[in-house]
C-alpha cells in the first residue's frame, strides 16, 4: 500500500483517524490539479502548524458557481419547499454566508429552474448521501482507521429501491454532447472517475455527511429514509443535467457487477492515487490549498503586486482577471462585477467571449504548439502552416473561413523568429503555469506562459501574440497594451521560472498580416522593472481592495459576455432576457 507523508509538524486528532474521498473529478490526474492537495484534502483531521499566515483564508463570497443552486434544490426536493420561497432563503445571508451577489443570484434562479427541467421525473430524491464505510481495528500505513468513500451530486432511487441514480448538475449546455457509448473507450482519467462514483452509487449506504465545521466527524446511517434507500440497487445510473439548457447526458447505466469490474480496473487504482499523491504542482489549486504558506514547491516573491496587505482573502490574481477587472485600454470601462462573475465560471450562453479572432488567435497558438511537439529541435518552415483557403482546425479550434487565410499567413510568419533557428535551443515548453505567492499582498500570481525556451542555461519567457493591425500603433506603451510581458518581466528572474536567471530574457513575438517582429525586453534594466511594477499594481490595486464588486454598466455590456446574468441592483428578474425560450 502506498504510504503519504503529512506535512511537517502537523498533526491528527487524538481519536477517529479518518480518510474521506469524494469519488469523480478528484480522481483524475491529467487536469492539472495538485496530488499532495488532494491527499491533503481528503484528511480530514488533519492541523497544520501556526505561522506567519493564516492557513486558509476564504473569500467570504460564495465561489462555487451551483452552489446557491444546490441549497435550493435541497430545499424544494427534501423539504418540500416552494421554488421561489426556496430561492429567497438559498440567496439570503446566513450565519456562515453573505448575501449573494446580484449577479450570482441571477443565475440561480435560471440553474434552478433549468435543472427541475432535466432532473429524472420517475424516481425520488433521497436526502442523504451513499457512503462507502471501511472501519478499521488500527491505523494503517496512512493513519488512518476509518475511509469514508463518497459522491457528488444529487440522489435518487425508484420507489422499490432497484434503480438508483446520481445526477450531475453543470453550467455548460449539452445539446451537442453525447454520452459515451462505451465507458471501457473513453478517456483513462475519466473511467476512474465515472467507476469510482459509480461503486458509491452502487454498493453505497444512506448517510448524512457531517455540516462544514464539523467535518472531521464521522458520517451517520441516515435511518429515516426507508427501506428502498437501502435495498442493493439492480441498475446504477450517473448522469448529467445541465442547468443552462436543462438537458439530460447519461454517462453510465450499469448493473452492479459491470460496475465491480470496472471499479477494480480504474477506479480502485485511481482511489489509491488520490489519498497517497506526494507529487506538487502549483496552478490553481493552491487559492484554497491550506498548505500555500509552508508548501515547497511554491515560490515566493513579496511585492509583485506593489501591495502591502496581506488582510484580505487569499485570492489568485492574474494577468486575464485583472484585465476583466479593469477593462481593456481604450476599449472597456472599470467593471468588478465583470471580474466576478468570469471568476465564478458562469457560462457564456451566446459565446460572446469566442470571437472569430479570438478563435483564430487560440488556433495559431495551438497549431505552433502541435508543430514544435511533434518536431522538436526542427525549426518552423512557412510551408509547414496551414492551407488558409479554407477552414482549419488546431487542437479544439476551428478556424471559420473569414479567419482562416488571415491565420495561415500568422502562423506562416512564426517560422523567422522560431526558437529552434538558434542551435542553443533544445527544449521548448508551451502553456505552462507559473505561479508566486506573493507574500505581502497574499495573493498567488499566476501567468500561464505561452512558450518557455531554455536558451543555453537560461529560460527564455516568450509571449506570442497575434495582431490583425497592418500598422500597429508604435508608440503606444508595450507594458500598458501587453500588461502579460509586465508580469513576465516581474516573475521571470524568480526561481518559479529558472534556477539561473542570469542570463534570462523577455520577448514579444508578433504575428500579424503582414509578417512578424520579435521584440526582447530585458528583465534586469530598472527602466523596464519600474514600469513594469506600475503597470502590474494599477491591474490588481482595485482589485485587492474590492470586496463588494459591483456592476458599473455602461456600452461595455453591450460586448460583455457576462452581461446575461449582471445586475446593478437587486436581482429580481427570474429568467434573464437573452436565455428566455
Amino acid at each position: 500500500m502506498a504510504t503519504w507523508a503529512p506535512p511537517p509538524g502537523s498533526t491528527w486528532p487524538t481519536s477517529n483517524r479518518l480518510i474521506r474521498v469524494f469519488a469523480g473529478a478528484s480522481l483524475r490526474q491529467d487536469d492539472g490539479r495538485c496530488a499532495y492537495k488532494k491527499a491533503l484534502k481528503v484528511r480530514t483531521g488533519l492541523r497544520l502548524p501556526p505561522g506567519p499566515l493564516p492557513a486558509y483564508k476564504a473569500d467570504k463570497r460564495e465561489s462555487f458557481p451551483l452552489g446557491p443552486t444546490g441549497r435550493a434544490l435541497d430545499l424544494i426536493e427534501h423539504g418540500g419547499t416552494e421554488p421561489e420561497e426556496a430561492l429567497r432563503l438559498a440567496l439570503a445571508a446566513a450565519d456562515d454566508r453573505p448575501k449573494a451577489d446580484p449577479g450570482l443570484a441571477a443565475w440561480t434562479r435560471f440553474a434552478v429552474r433549468r435543472y427541475l427541467e432535466g432532473r429524472p421525473s420517475e424516481l425520488t430524491p433521497l436526502g442523504c448521501s451513499w457512503v462507502v464505510v471501511t472501519s478499521l481495528e488500527r491505523p494503517d500505513a496512512r493513519g488512518a482507521k476509518r475511509y469514508e468513500q463518497c459522491v457528488w451530486g444529487r440522489p435518487y432511487i425508484s420507489a422499490d429501491g432497484r434503480v438508483r441514480e446520481l445526477c450531475l448538475p453543470v453550467t455548460r449546455p449539452l445539446d451537442d454532447l453525447p454520452g459515451p457509448t462505451d465507458p471501457d473507450a473513453i478517456d483513462t482519467a475519466v473511467r476512474a472517475d465515472l467507476a469510482a462514483a459509480a461503486q458509491v452509487v452502487s454498493q453505497g449506504d444512506p448517510y448524512r455527511l457531517p455540516a462544514y465545521r464539523q467535518w472531521s466527524k464521522d458520517a451517520v446511517p441516515a435511518l429515516d429514509v426507508g427501506e428502498a434507500a437501502w435495498r442493493r440497487p439492480e441498475e446504477v445510473r450517473i448522469t448529467e443535467v445541465s442547468c443552462l439548457d436543462g438537458r439530460r447526458r447519461e454517462l453510465v447505466r450499469e448493473d452492479p457487477e459491470e460496475i465491480a469490474r470496472r471499479y477494480t480496473a480504474y477506479g480502485a487504482p485511481g482511489l489509491t492515487a488520490a489519498v497517497s499523491g506526494d507529487g506538487f504542482l502549483p496552478g490553481h489549486d493552491c487559492e484554497d490549498c491550506k498548505y500555500v504558506p509552508d508548501c515547497p514547491a511554491l515560490s515566493r516573491l513579496g511585492g509583485v503586486l506593489s501591495i502591502r496587505d496581506s488582510t484580505k482573502p487569499r485570492r489568485i490574481f492574474s494577468v486575464t482577471n485583472g484585465r476583466a477587472y479593469q477593462g481593456r485600454p481604450g476599449h472597456d470601462e472599470v467593471c468588478p462585477a465583470r471580474e466576478r462573475l468570469r471568476r465564478l465560471r458562469l457560462p457564456d450562453p451566446d459565446g460572446r467571449a469566442l470571437t472569430p479572432h479570438v478563435i483564430r488567435g487560440h488556433a495559431v497558438h495551438a497549431w505552433i504548439q502541435q508543430r514544435h511537439e511533434s518536431h522538436p529541435g526542427t525549426a518552423c518552415l512557412p510551408e509547414d502552416a496551414p492551407d488558409g483557403g479554407a477552414p482549419w482546425s488546431a487542437g479544439r479550434w476551428t478556424v471559420p473561413e473569414e479567419q482562416a487565410e488571415l491565420g495561415a499567413r500568422m502562423i506562416a510568419a512564426h517560422a523567422r523568429h522560431c526558437p529552434y533557428r538558434l542551435s542553443s535551443v533544445r527544449e521548448v515548453v508551451h502553456e505552462r503555469t507559473v505561479v508566486v505567492h506573493d507574500t505581502a499582498a497574499d495573493v498567488l500570481v499566476l501567468a500561464k506562459t505561452d512558450m518557455l525556451y531554455r536558451d543555453g542555461v537560461s529560460w527564455v519567457y516568450r509571449e506570442t501574440k497575434t495582431d490583425a493591425r497592418r500598422h500597429p500603433p508604435a508608440d503606444a506603451h508595450i507594458f500598458r497594451e501587453r500588461p502579460q510581458l509586465a508580469l513576465a518581466v516581474l516573475l521571470s528572474t524568480s526561481t518559479a521560472v529558472n534556477d539561473d536567471a542570469s542570463a534570462t530574457r523577455v520577448e514579444l513575438e508578433t504575428l500579424g498580416p503582414t509578417g512578424a517582429t520579435l521584440t526582447i525586453i530585458d528583465p534586469f534594466d530598472p527602466e523596464n522593472r519600474a514600469a513594469a511594477r506600475l503597470v502590474v499594481h494599477a491591474l490588481a490595486a482595485e482589485w485587492h481592495a474590492d470586496a463588494e464588486a459591483s456592476a458599473r454598466p455602461g456600452l461595455h455590456c453591450r460586448n460583455c459576455e457576462m452581461a446575461v446574468w449582471c445586475r446593478p441592483g437587486p436581482a429580481d428578474d427570474p429568467v434573464p432576457a437573452a436565455t428566455k425560450g
